[in-house]
């Protein structure tokens, strides 16, 4: 297959490197078309003529782009073209001007993936062809780093910002009680420090081998199978993560097995005592999250979802042209 991407770099997630590889991997002829960087160079207008030549000169199968990455104009010219598929990883906590952004995107895609399950009902209803897939890890950026520098090493560690006043609430309390390092801007907002406003690729491997445990907190706890790439990026790390507890966890993983989570910030505080105090227990937990992260939920993972998707997507097409439905 060929295929392209359009999608900004994302220097902190680096999600469409990581699916450009994984496409690569499988053997399929994958172009990546940064719009935004064409965009600044060159206008937008003439961005959008080379995108649209680098679409055909690709002679593109199927275009997976990321949600308000490009301009509608261009992914209707593509749509009229080749299938497009549409992958978001946020949920619907912002705002509804984004929300109806997001929608409006997703109306335009044959097929729109998101990283939760709670929310395919509310897509659907807004006639967006919606599927859950899980997020995955990629196998040379997620790994295990031995003897990480000293500016990495903490018994606690969160990557991510005080984005909601709950997740604030909780890291001020463990901040408190434990070592605790932050990674991401906005903490001295509340009164924490964080130990970098930035948290990159390379950096987040040595988190995770530097912290004994990572934590967990998702936008919106309240959301069937949500949570963001970290989760997948700690485990794919070899780091021990105990996280807040989204609905239906437990049939992706095993409690104790391949982490842990909580439910409150008494809860949370208790379990990184009880961890703290048993590390080989934690480094057990850890080896069986990283097993599981690169054996079943990786980017190549994903990237089969997506082909099998898109390849019997053709097959009842032209078993419909076939029967002349």
């Amino acid at each position: 297959m060929r295929i392209a991407i359009i999608a900004k770099t994302k220097r902190h997630t680096r999600i469409y490197y990581y699916f450009k590889k994984a496409f690569q991997k499988q053997g399929h002829k994958t172009l990546w078309i940064k719009y935004g960087r064409l965009k600044s160079y060159l206008g937008k207008k003439t961005a959008i003529t080379l995108s649209k030549l680098l679409l055909s000169l690709h002679r593109t199968d199927l275009l997976f782009f990321h949600g308000r990455d490009l301009p509608i104009k261009l992914l209707r010219y593509a749509r009229k073209k080749m299938p497009v598929f549409m992958y978001y990883d946020d949920c619907l906590k912002c705002s509804q001007e984004v929300q109806e952004e997001v929608f409006r995107f997703g109306r335009l895609a044959d097929r729109m993936y998101i990283t939760n399950r709670g929310e395919i009902p509310l897509y659907k209803d807004k006639g967006v062809n919606a599927s859950f897939i899980t997020g995955g890890c990629d196998p040379k950026a997620h790994r295990v780093v031995k003897n990480p520098d000293k500016f990495y090493r903490s018994e606690v560690a969160f990557i991510g910002k005080p984005n909601t006043p709950e997740r604030a609430a909780c890291m001020r309390e463990v901040a408190k009680r434990f070592d605790l390092k932050l990674w991401g801007a906005g903490w001295e907002k509340i009164g924490l420090k964080a130990a970098a406003k930035d948290a990159y690729a390379s950096d987040y491997r040595k988190i995770c081998a530097g912290a004994k445990i990572i934590l967990g907190w998702n936008m919106d706890p309240t959301v069937d199978l949500y949570f963001s790439n970290r989760t997948w990026y700690t485990l794919g790390c070899g780091g021990f993560l105990l996280t807040l507890y989204s609905p239906s966890m437990e049939e992706l993983f095993e409690r104790g097995v391949h982490l842990d989570w909580f439910e409150s910030t008494q809860e949370c505080c208790e379990k990184i005592e009880y961890y703290l105090e048993r590390p080989e227990e934690r480094q057990e937990i850890a080896r069986a999250g990283f097993e599981l992260a690169h054996k079943d939920y990786s980017y190549e993972k994903m990237v089969e979802q997506i082909v099998n998707d898109f390849q019997q997507g053709r097959r009842e097409t032209t078993l419909g042209v076939s029967r002349g439905l």
